[in-house]
């Protein structure tokens, strides 16, 4: 236990001060060690073999979670122990002197476990002494849990060192042990209070205003991997090198742009979230759980891709990496794509690789070559969605060696300016790809509209020590906005002159009230870009949300602002009653609704 607090926590002389302060809190994280020891003792009969693997499993956990905080601003939860594929992919792309040192040190704890089974010379307990200890451990166990573990109450109770919002100083504040087992109770998603399914099936029957399939425009929506606008700071120059968002800036500058930032549910990663978010129009960050918000879609769901079909679209998703990846495999067909490729079907990292992912430059190839083939087949509008992968940390060494691509004033390592330097290596190829499809919607005569947004910012191996030496305006214990800055990443929606012609795009801009300053939540851009296109009322959730984002445009569980910019931490009753009807929407939507197999039927 001493390891794991020395390991994980910071400001380690105020967290001592606070758990002794709350005594019990000592307690809460001590019992699971001992109950885990005692298990493996009562199975195995061996003393010795039991506390060392517990110790190992613990103290490894530990350290994932100091990683895992440095990089994403997230603790260790209980659910990252079922993304074991994806965090083994991801590790692939790790140097390979890394990869050695986590498989010795792994190779030496085995070694430890085996020798300490072998060489074990305690009494064995009898099979009865065993068969009683496990039934008296459990009934304990079970109401240890339930007592401790499983309250919400007893754990909001203890008081939070910073911002209480933020996870990371929960966990800091009350233990490792306890958050992880705590987290591991409230995991599964519980109706809201007073919720009903038959209330929703009649928001569903309302008929929406008729959409004119005729006036719509191909729609191509691009997440970029860890696209940010860290580059614009006072602090960082490109003069003499190539400005990584040259293009973008000029997107969002030409006539028939919306532009602004959208407020997602994650730093550093969380890639799912962003996407669930921007198509469902629904909210991870009310979903109560440390799972990833596409864990929940297992069956056909009311998104925008599955609308749009219903409108008349076509609709493909495009993403460069394995299908299994976040399931997607399963998620995106049950969103609405008639098409989807991966990696596995389309890409060959062989060749079209670059910093251990599929390139940019294959990506848009992709996306260009698939709407050509879409023009020469159907006269249906297109909608295409496509995540991009290139830019995906970890970013030492990730493109190779490199000389420095900016100047700054501020003095830096060696270590923090390539992490800079590689990090703007793969947002300048991002933008010229950007600049490529921007040139292809010019000069087509075919009505196109772009959306291009980042998920998350990127999470760096020395956290957020970039974002305290260059002054960025963000901090997870700061103001409300330096805290919501931590979650936000660009967005530009333009429309070509045909989608303009066609649409009117700019009187739907105008319509759309955004608020002055661009800063919406993520789950509104899949509504702001049906409003956009003329298809205002796609569903009655979009219709809903569409005019929720007038008055709330960034709704979260942790700072709420409204369209005169103003942080609130409280609703109206008004306001409220309108948040608790979008909750139960998302639990009916994951849990309750039905539709047909085909979009199209």
């Amino acid at each position: 236990m001493g390891l794991i607090f020395l390991i994980s926590s910071t400001s380690r002389l105020h967290v001592a001060y606070h758990l002794l302060q709350s005594p019990t809190l000592i307690l809460w994280n001590l019992l699971p060690l001992l109950a885990m020891i005692l298990l493996l003792y009562f199975l195995s009969g061996r003393a010795l073999f039991s506390v060392l693997l517990v110790n190992l499993v613990w103290v490894l956990l530990a350290v994932s979670d100091k990683i895992k905080i440095s990089m994403r601003q997230e603790p260790l939860l209980p659910t990252d122990l079922t993304l074991v594929q994806e965090v083994m992919a991801i590790l692939k792309t790790f140097p390979t002197s890394q990869i050695l040192l986590i498989l010795l040190g792994i190779l030496c704890g085995l070694a430890v476990l085996v020798f300490a089974f072998a060489r074990s010379s305690n009494p064995r307990p009898s099979l009865k002494t065993r068969l009683i200890g496990l039934c008296v451990l459990a009934a304990a166990g079970f109401g240890l849990n339930t007592a401790v573990y499983a309250d919400t109450g007893l754990y909001d109770g203890y008081p939070v060192i910073d911002n209480p919002y933020f996870q990371v100083n929960q966990y800091n504040s009350r233990g490792l042990v306890y958050s992880f087992f705590h987290q591991a109770n409230i995991a599964r998603i519980q109706p809201p209070e007073g919720y009903s399914a038959s209330a929703y099936d009649a928001l569903e029957a309302e008929e929406s205003t008729a959409i004119d399939s005729t006036r719509l425009p191909h729609v191509i929506m691009i997440m970029g991997e860890a696209y940010s606008d860290l580059s614009e700071n006072e602090h960082i120059s490109f003069e003499g090198y190539t400005d990584p968002m040259e293009n973008f800036r000029a997107l969002c500058q030409k006539e028939n742009a919306v532009s602004g930032h959208i407020v997602v549910a994650n730093f550093g990663g969380g890639t799912s979230n962003t996407e669930y978010d921007a198509l469902t129009g629904l909210s991870t960050r009310f979903l109560d759980t440390a799972l990833p918000s596409y864990n929940f879609i297992r069956h056909e769901i009311d998104a925008l891709p599955y609308r749009l079909a219903q409108a008349g679209y076509d609709t493909l998703s495009i993403h460069p990496g394995y299908a299994w990846f976040y399931n997607r495999q399963n998620v995106y067909p049950d969103m609405g794509f008639d098409e989807c490729l991966f990696l596995e079907n389309a890409f060959d990292l062989a060749t079209q690789g670059l910093g251990g992912y599929v390139n940019e430059e294959a990506t848009m190839d992709m996306i260009l070559d698939t709407f050509e083939e879409h023009l020469a087949e159907s006269d249906a509008p297109l909608f295409s969605f496509t995540v991009t992968i290139q830019n995906h940390g970890p970013y030492e060494g990730k493109y190779g060696t490199l000389e420095p691509n900016f100047s700054t004033d501020v003095e830096l390592s060696d270590t923090e300016t390539d992490l800079l330097t590689q990090y703007f290596y793969g947002m300048a190829d991002a933008d010229e790809q950007i600049g490529r499809l921007v040139d292809y919607a010019q000069a087509s005569d075919e009505p196109v509209v772009l959306v291009y947004f980042g998920d998350h910012l990127p999470g760096f191996s020395n956290g957020t020590a970039f974002f305290d030496l260059l002054d960025y305006p963000m901090d997870t214990n700061g103001s409300p906005e330096e805290q919501t800055a931590v979650y936000e990443t660009p967005f530009v929606i333009w429309a070509n002159d045909s989608a303009e012609e066609l649409c009117g795009f700019s009187e739907n801009a105008a319509a759309a009230a955004l608020p002055e300053n661009g800063l919406i939540s993520a789950s509104y851009l899949g509504g702001l870009t049906a409003e956009l296109i003329g298809a205002k009322d796609l569903s009655p959730l979009f219709s809903f949300t569409n005019e929720l984002r007038r008055e709330l445009p960034v709704l979260s569980d942790m700072y709420s602002i409204d369209a005169n910019g103003n942080y609130m931490t409280e609703l109206s009753a008004e306001q409220q009653e309108k948040l608790e009807l979008l909750i139960g929407w998302q639990y009916y939507k994951l849990f309750d609704q039905s539709l047909p197999t085909s979009a199209k039927e």
